[in-house]
């Protein structure tokens, strides 16, 4: 369900110790299940149902695979990047819901591989594909934001407990987060089987304010006047709808409408 990268860009930095140490300090002090996965060769440890290594000798589609049943199966799966940076590396961490770069001294280059995460998530179609097969519609995942994904910190053996109480509490608010989302997602479907030209009284039966069921109609027809069709006009307003009040929404209208007359 919930899938935490660790990388450095520095060689022999203990990467795949820390991170078979939070593995297992979260199999030791949570109730949770947890599994491992390694993108390189683990010499120590032997392969098993909750541990795999060898990651990049998958291909893609098996990897995709092999993800989605562990995230099935698994309430977080720690993923181990090692220090190999390759294509293979950097198409699959996008699909990672925190990422920690190893070392202090490495936070510029933190900041330039989320980057280049943030890019390909926009523009590569095959990590596009990935991650909504992995991890559905990102329409309504709500934080997304740089500090959330990536942090650099210099690891020692005594920090282990505290990283490991970090990992738990993400994890614990991602749990909440995918709730949330899963109810946004049912409310979603109904707003989408709601006749077009009833949207205003269908929102407003279902439960939505007056004011932003009479708003969110109109905004839709503005999009659609600026060449959205419907459904697109629906799916990328709607999580502005259950986020903002109705001023900020009337004021994003407002400047629309009047970017629209000007044209």
């Amino acid at each position: 369900m919930y899938l935490v990268g660790f990388y450095s860009p520095k060689a022999k930095s203990g990467v795949t110790e820390l991170s078979l140490a939070i593995f297992q300090w979260l199999k030791m002090n949570t109730n949770l299940s947890v599994a491992f996965i390694s993108y390189g060769t683990l010499e120590k440890e032997s392969p098993s149902s909750d541990l795999f290594h060898e990651f990049s000798k998958l291909s893609v589609s098996e990897q995709k695979r092999k993800v989605k049943q562990m995230k099935k199966e698994h309430d977080i799966i720690i993923y181990d990047a090692s220090s190999k940076l390759s294509e293979g590396v950097l198409k699959l961490l996008p699909i990672v819901d925190r990422l920690f770069v190893v070392g202090e001294e490495h936070r510029e280059f933190a900041s330039k591989l989320h980057q280049i995460i943030l890019f390909n998530k926009i523009f590569d179609k095959n990590v596009k594909s990935f991650i909504t097969h992995l991890r559905g519609n990102q329409t309504f995942i709500l934080h997304e934001n740089k500090e959330d994904h990536v942090i650099g910190f210099n690891y020692s053996k005594n920090e282990t407990n505290d990283i490991g109480q970090m990992i738990y509490t993400d994890y614990v608010t991602h749990y909440l987060n995918e709730k949330f989302i899963e109810k946004n997602e049912q409310v979603f479907r109904k707003i989408k089987r709601i006749p077009k030209e009833n949207l205003f009284y269908g929102l407003y039966e279902l439960g939505i304010d007056f004011e932003k069921a009479m708003l969110f109609e109109k905004f839709v027809i503005l999009r659609e006047a600026m060449g959205q069709n419907y459904e697109e006009a629906l799916e990328n307003l709607f999580p502005l709808f259950m986020e903002a009040s109705f001023t900020q929404i009337l004021d994003k209208f407002q400047a629309e409408l009047y970017i629209f007359t000007k044209i």
